[in-house]
Protein backbone atom coordinates (compact mmCIF):
# COMPACT_ATOMS: atom_id res chain seq x y z
CA UNK A 1 0.00 0.00 0.00
CA UNK A 2 0.88 3.62 -0.34
CA UNK A 3 1.68 4.70 3.19
CA UNK A 4 3.37 1.83 4.99
CA UNK A 5 6.86 1.07 6.31
CA UNK A 6 9.10 4.08 6.71
CA UNK A 7 6.29 6.41 5.72
CA UNK A 8 4.09 5.66 8.72
CA UNK A 9 4.35 9.24 9.97
CA UNK A 10 3.02 10.47 6.67
CA UNK A 11 0.20 7.97 6.90
CA UNK A 12 -0.78 9.49 10.23
CA UNK A 13 -1.27 12.82 8.49
CA UNK A 14 -3.30 11.31 5.70
CA UNK A 15 -5.75 9.38 7.86
CA UNK A 16 -6.11 11.91 10.68
CA UNK A 17 -9.58 13.03 9.69
CA UNK A 18 -10.72 9.45 9.19
CA UNK A 19 -9.57 8.66 12.71
CA UNK A 20 -11.49 11.62 14.10
CA UNK A 21 -14.67 10.51 12.36
CA UNK A 22 -14.21 6.99 13.65
CA UNK A 23 -13.66 8.33 17.17
CA UNK A 24 -17.00 10.14 17.05
CA UNK A 25 -18.86 6.88 16.71
CA UNK A 26 -16.76 4.54 18.82
CA UNK A 27 -16.20 7.24 21.44
CA UNK A 28 -19.94 7.52 21.80
CA UNK A 29 -20.21 3.80 22.46
CA UNK A 30 -17.29 3.91 24.88
CA UNK A 31 -18.98 6.71 26.78
CA UNK A 32 -22.08 4.65 27.36
CA UNK A 33 -19.96 1.71 28.43
CA UNK A 34 -18.22 3.89 30.99
CA UNK A 35 -21.43 5.33 32.38
CA UNK A 36 -23.66 2.24 32.29
CA UNK A 37 -21.20 -0.62 32.61
CA UNK A 38 -22.31 -3.25 35.07
CA UNK A 39 -25.75 -1.80 35.72
CA UNK A 40 -27.49 -4.36 33.51
CA UNK A 41 -30.28 -1.92 32.59
CA UNK A 42 -29.65 -1.87 28.82
CA UNK A 43 -27.06 -2.89 26.29
CA UNK A 44 -24.79 0.19 26.06
CA UNK A 45 -23.85 -0.39 22.41
CA UNK A 46 -27.48 -0.76 21.38
CA UNK A 47 -28.34 2.33 23.42
CA UNK A 48 -25.64 4.26 21.57
CA UNK A 49 -27.24 3.31 18.26
CA UNK A 50 -30.66 4.35 19.52
CA UNK A 51 -29.42 7.71 20.75
CA UNK A 52 -27.57 8.34 17.49
CA UNK A 53 -30.73 7.51 15.54
CA UNK A 54 -32.63 10.01 17.68
CA UNK A 55 -30.06 12.64 16.74
CA UNK A 56 -30.63 11.81 13.08
CA UNK A 57 -34.36 12.40 13.48
CA UNK A 58 -33.68 15.74 15.13
CA UNK A 59 -31.29 16.56 12.32
CA UNK A 60 -33.88 15.75 9.67
CA UNK A 61 -36.36 18.05 11.40
CA UNK A 62 -33.77 20.83 11.47
CA UNK A 63 -33.04 20.38 7.75
CA UNK A 64 -36.75 20.47 6.95
CA UNK A 65 -37.17 23.70 8.93
CA UNK A 66 -34.11 25.27 7.32
CA UNK A 67 -35.28 24.24 3.85
CA UNK A 68 -38.65 25.87 4.52
CA UNK A 69 -36.89 29.06 5.63
CA UNK A 70 -34.88 29.18 2.40
CA UNK A 71 -38.04 28.77 0.33
CA UNK A 72 -39.66 31.60 2.24
CA UNK A 73 -36.60 33.85 1.91
CA UNK A 74 -34.65 32.60 -1.14
CA UNK A 75 -32.36 35.63 -1.15
CA UNK A 76 -31.41 35.34 2.50
CA UNK A 77 -27.74 34.46 2.89
CA UNK A 78 -28.31 33.56 6.53
CA UNK A 79 -31.10 31.14 5.65
CA UNK A 80 -28.84 29.41 3.14
CA UNK A 81 -26.04 29.27 5.69
CA UNK A 82 -28.38 27.77 8.28
CA UNK A 83 -29.48 25.12 5.78
CA UNK A 84 -25.89 24.18 4.98
CA UNK A 85 -25.13 23.87 8.69
CA UNK A 86 -28.25 21.78 9.30
CA UNK A 87 -27.26 19.42 6.51
CA UNK A 88 -23.75 19.12 7.88
CA UNK A 89 -25.06 18.36 11.37
CA UNK A 90 -27.46 15.75 10.00
CA UNK A 91 -24.72 14.09 7.97
CA UNK A 92 -22.44 13.85 10.99
CA UNK A 93 -25.29 12.33 13.00
CA UNK A 94 -25.77 9.77 10.24
CA UNK A 95 -22.05 8.95 10.35
CA UNK A 96 -22.33 8.52 14.12
CA UNK A 97 -25.17 6.04 13.58
CA UNK A 98 -22.97 4.15 11.14
CA UNK A 99 -20.05 3.99 13.55
CA UNK A 100 -22.23 3.00 16.50
CA UNK A 101 -23.81 0.28 14.36
CA UNK A 102 -20.35 -1.05 13.50
CA UNK A 103 -19.61 -1.34 17.20
CA UNK A 104 -22.58 -3.70 17.52
CA UNK A 105 -22.00 -5.64 14.30
CA UNK A 106 -19.10 -4.85 11.99
CA UNK A 107 -20.90 -6.34 9.00
CA UNK A 108 -24.33 -4.80 9.54
CA UNK A 109 -25.40 -3.39 6.14
CA UNK A 110 -27.22 -0.58 7.91
CA UNK A 111 -23.86 0.92 8.89
CA UNK A 112 -22.89 1.44 5.26
CA UNK A 113 -26.40 2.57 4.35
CA UNK A 114 -26.24 5.28 7.04
CA UNK A 115 -22.80 6.40 5.88
CA UNK A 116 -23.86 6.62 2.24
CA UNK A 117 -26.94 8.61 3.28
CA UNK A 118 -24.62 11.02 5.08
CA UNK A 119 -22.57 11.53 1.92
CA UNK A 120 -25.73 12.41 0.01
CA UNK A 121 -26.79 14.80 2.75
CA UNK A 122 -23.49 16.70 2.76
CA UNK A 123 -21.50 15.82 -0.40
CA UNK A 124 -19.19 18.82 0.10
CA UNK A 125 -18.10 17.81 3.60
CA UNK A 126 -14.83 15.89 3.38
CA UNK A 127 -15.08 14.77 7.01
CA UNK A 128 -18.36 13.07 6.15
CA UNK A 129 -16.97 11.50 2.98
CA UNK A 130 -14.04 10.12 4.96
CA UNK A 131 -16.55 8.71 7.41
CA UNK A 132 -17.93 6.71 4.49
CA UNK A 133 -14.39 5.53 3.74
CA UNK A 134 -13.98 4.40 7.35
CA UNK A 135 -17.19 2.37 7.31
CA UNK A 136 -16.59 0.87 3.87
CA UNK A 137 -13.03 -0.20 4.61
CA UNK A 138 -14.02 -1.57 8.02
CA UNK A 139 -16.46 -3.81 6.18
CA UNK A 140 -13.81 -4.78 3.62
CA UNK A 141 -15.77 -3.03 0.89
CA UNK A 142 -13.66 0.01 -0.11
CA UNK A 143 -15.31 0.20 -3.53
CA UNK A 144 -18.52 1.35 -1.80
CA UNK A 145 -16.80 4.60 -0.81
CA UNK A 146 -15.62 5.49 -4.32
CA UNK A 147 -18.82 7.23 -5.50
CA UNK A 148 -18.73 9.57 -2.50
CA UNK A 149 -15.09 10.44 -3.19
CA UNK A 150 -15.83 10.96 -6.87
CA UNK A 151 -18.76 13.24 -6.09
CA UNK A 152 -16.70 15.24 -3.62
CA UNK A 153 -13.76 15.76 -5.98
CA UNK A 154 -16.11 16.71 -8.83
CA UNK A 155 -17.47 19.48 -6.61
CA UNK A 156 -14.07 20.36 -5.12
CA UNK A 157 -11.60 19.82 -7.99
CA UNK A 158 -8.75 21.68 -6.27
CA UNK A 159 -8.73 19.69 -3.03
CA UNK A 160 -5.49 17.78 -3.50
CA UNK A 161 -5.82 15.72 -0.32
CA UNK A 162 -9.17 14.38 -1.48
CA UNK A 163 -7.50 13.02 -4.60
CA UNK A 164 -4.87 11.31 -2.44
CA UNK A 165 -7.64 9.65 -0.43
CA UNK A 166 -9.45 8.71 -3.62
CA UNK A 167 -6.35 7.16 -5.10
CA UNK A 168 -5.64 5.07 -2.04
CA UNK A 169 -9.22 3.83 -1.73
CA UNK A 170 -9.35 3.04 -5.45
CA UNK A 171 -6.13 1.08 -5.10
CA UNK A 172 -7.56 -0.85 -2.14
CA UNK A 173 -10.64 -1.59 -4.22
CA UNK A 174 -8.53 -2.93 -7.08
CA UNK A 175 -9.46 -0.03 -9.38
CA UNK A 176 -5.97 0.43 -10.84
CA UNK A 177 -6.78 2.94 -13.60
CA UNK A 178 -8.92 5.02 -11.27
CA UNK A 179 -6.13 5.10 -8.70
CA UNK A 180 -3.64 6.23 -11.33
CA UNK A 181 -5.85 9.10 -12.46
CA UNK A 182 -6.49 10.22 -8.88
CA UNK A 183 -2.80 10.14 -7.98
CA UNK A 184 -1.89 12.02 -11.14
CA UNK A 185 -4.40 14.72 -10.28
CA UNK A 186 -2.98 14.98 -6.77
CA UNK A 187 0.50 15.57 -8.18
CA UNK A 188 -0.80 18.21 -10.56
CA UNK A 189 -2.36 20.08 -7.65
CA UNK A 190 0.34 19.54 -5.00
CA UNK A 191 3.66 18.51 -6.57
CA UNK A 192 5.63 19.64 -3.51
CA UNK A 193 3.39 18.11 -0.84
CA UNK A 194 5.04 15.80 1.66
CA UNK A 195 2.96 12.95 0.23
CA UNK A 196 4.21 13.55 -3.31
CA UNK A 197 7.25 11.20 -3.13
CA UNK A 198 5.09 8.33 -1.88
CA UNK A 199 2.49 8.93 -4.54
CA UNK A 200 5.11 9.09 -7.29
CA UNK A 201 6.40 5.72 -6.09
CA UNK A 202 2.90 4.27 -6.16
CA UNK A 203 2.33 5.64 -9.64
CA UNK A 204 5.53 4.03 -10.82
CA UNK A 205 4.37 0.70 -9.45
CA UNK A 206 0.85 1.01 -10.82
CA UNK A 207 2.10 2.06 -14.25
CA UNK A 208 4.13 -1.11 -14.74
CA UNK A 209 2.60 -3.56 -17.22
CA UNK A 210 0.42 -6.16 -15.58
CA UNK A 211 2.06 -9.54 -15.86
CA UNK A 212 0.25 -12.85 -15.74
CA UNK A 213 1.52 -16.29 -15.02
CA UNK A 214 0.17 -19.49 -16.38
Amino acid sequence: MLFDGKHQKTLTKVVAIVAIIAFLGFGLVAGFLAVGGGCGVADPAAQAVSDAQASVQQGKAAVAAATKAVKQSPKSAQAKKDLAQARSDLAKAQITVAQATLAVNRQDPQALASALAAAKTAPDDLDVVLGVVTVATTQNNPAAALPALQAYTARNPKDSQAFAYWGQVAEQAGQRNQAILAYQRFLQLAPDDTLAPDIRNRLAQLSKPVTTTG
